[in-house]
């Protein structure tokens, strides 16, 4: 379902272009098509340059370390068949 706002602005368009409203979400979805992809697919993300680890992993984390004791302690699941 489109948002009420959406199809007002839809029926806008459509009647400032001379399209249809069908027309308009199609050529909106082509044209915005690629600038979704880009903002929300998945990005190439490079590895920590040794630095950069130092610096992230050198003060230890009491909270995290007590998560990551837990979670280790919790029993195991076995996979479903």
């Amino acid at each position: 379902m489109v948002p009420d706002e959406l199809q007002q602005e839809i029926r806008s368009a459509a009647q400032r272009t001379g399209l249809s409203m069908a027309d308009i979400m199609r050529q909106s979805m082509k044209a915005g098509l690629p600038k979704v992809v880009e903002q929300f697919g998945p990005t190439t993300l490079k590895p920590l340059t040794a630095e950069e680890a130092r610096l992230a992993y050198q003060r230890p984390n009491p909270e995290f370390d007590d998560l990551e004791r837990h979670c280790a302690r919790l029993p195991k699941r076995r996979p479903r068949e």
